[in-house]
């Protein structure tokens, strides 16, 4: 829920156009990151998220800047929008019983991993034990999707309660499977940026 301004503007601020839609479409690769780093402008050294040899060097990085990508997604990626965080509505508590909004709530994150081994499942597990993740969406079609902090500078999304759950079997003819999930605290799409790379994220690195 964006943060109202009070008191309010003179005027109803404008909608832009819808020229070109922007979707998401299937979510098949994870990269994390510590939080506070970044890629553009603003990093130490530069860097430009288009560029494979960037991505590289944070892959191979020894501090707080690594990122670490997963496999890819088995299956059934899906972001849940937060639903609205209301009170009243139909009783005394509230002015003619209106309900009131008050906030919303986060968006939920899950998808599964199949076949994994026990030591990438062990390695996404201690993933869940850092204090401050964000997390780049590699998309169908070799898109990157970040948060964009200004036109030369893009992060990962923040996101909470990560969790990687232990192996699901369901026996003859099945994969084995793990999910992931986490929630995106709400307003997390606001600054959503999506990049094409000068290489594909599915299969480069």
């Amino acid at each position: 829920m964006a943060d109202c301004v009070c008191p309010l503007p003179t005027a109803l601020g404008d909608v832009p156009a819808l020229d070109c839609g922007v979707n998401l479409k299937q979510i098949q690769r994870l990269a994390f990151q510590r939080s506070g780093n970044q890629f553009g402008t603003g990093a130490v050294p530069p860097d430009d998220i288009t560029v494979l040899a960037d991505w590289q060097t944070l892959i191979a990085a020894v501090d707080d800047t690594k990122i670490v990508v997963t496999p890819l997604l088995g299956g059934n990626p899906v972001i849940e929008a937060g639903t609205a965080i209301t009170i009243g509505g139909g009783d005394n508590t509230t002015l003619n019983g209106v309900e009131e909004v008050q906030g919303v709530n986060p968006s939920a994150f899950s998808a599964e991993f199949r076949e994994l081994t026990p030591e990438i499942e062990l390695a996404l597990k201690l993933l869940t034990c850092e204090k401050s993740l964000t997390v780049y969406l590699f998309l169908e079609g070799g898109r990157i999707a970040a948060y964009e902090i200004d036109p030369t500078n893009q992060r990962g999304f923040l996101l909470q309660s990560m969790f990687v759950s232990d192996r699901n079997n369901a026996g003859f003819a099945t994969l084995d499977t793990n999910t992931i999930s986490w929630a995106f605290p709400s307003g997390w799409s606001e600054n959503l940026v999506i990049v094409t790379p000068a290489f594909n994220p599915l299969t480069d690195i």
